[in-house]
């Protein structure tokens, strides 16, 4: 249990530590994503520019996606749901397996 009596400056620091350690891991999370379904992620980074918006918005609690993450809808086995909400594709425009495969190109 932490001391009730820490300092602004101790909790400055645990804090940039904190969010150092949450970068790095949302880095992470995307590599394994890359690793695992390179077509999406490469269509996310398309899509939003660039690694780190990419990442984080795997991250980023949805409303598309009833409050939880896009890991958590992989997680459960949707892939295509992730598909769908994938900034820049038309809502309600699923891509099918045989665009996906040709935009990883």
């Amino acid at each position: 249990m932490r001391k009730s009596t820490m300092n602004f400056s101790e909790v400055a620091r645990e804090i940039a530590r904190i969010n150092s350690q949450r970068d790095q891991i949302v880095l992470d999370a995307f590599s394994t994503l890359e690793c695992r379904h390179a077509t999406l992620a490469q269509t996310l980074l398309d899509n939003v520019g660039n690694r780190q918006r990419a990442a984080y918005w795997m991250c980023t609690h949805q409303k598309a996606f009833e409050g939880r993450t896009a890991y958590e809808v992989l997680a459960d086995g949707d892939e295509d749901q992730v598909w769908e909400r994938i900034p820049g594709n038309p809502e309600g425009e699923p891509m099918n397996r045989l665009e996906r495969s040709r935009m990883a190109y």
